[in-house]
């Protein structure tokens, strides 16, 4: 699967701060003190492609070898809606 635009975007701020995150009791991911402005669904997408992959029972996130090999220079970082 390819990703698409909103779902590269996301993998680019999550690269961003270090590609390693916790989700939080809202199931908002924070990865270096912020809170994503993405939805948990679209991780759940992007661990179903095989982008990023949730561990300690389903509440972390990291970034896998495959979407580091995805040139992410071109895309514009996922911003929240006051940014």
């Amino acid at each position: 699967m390819t990703p698409t635009p909103s779902q590269l975007s996301a993998l680019k701020w999550f690269v961003a701060r270090g590609g390693d995150g916790v989700f939080d009791k809202y199931q908002v991911l924070v990865a270096c003190v912020e809170r994503a402005p993405v939805m948990r669904s679209t991780w759940n997408k992007l661990d179903a492609a095989g982008y990023v992959e949730l561990y300690a029972n389903r509440r972390r996130l990291r970034v896998t070898a495959q979407a580091s090999s995805i040139d992410l220079s071109n895309i514009e970082e996922s911003h929240g809606r006051f940014s």
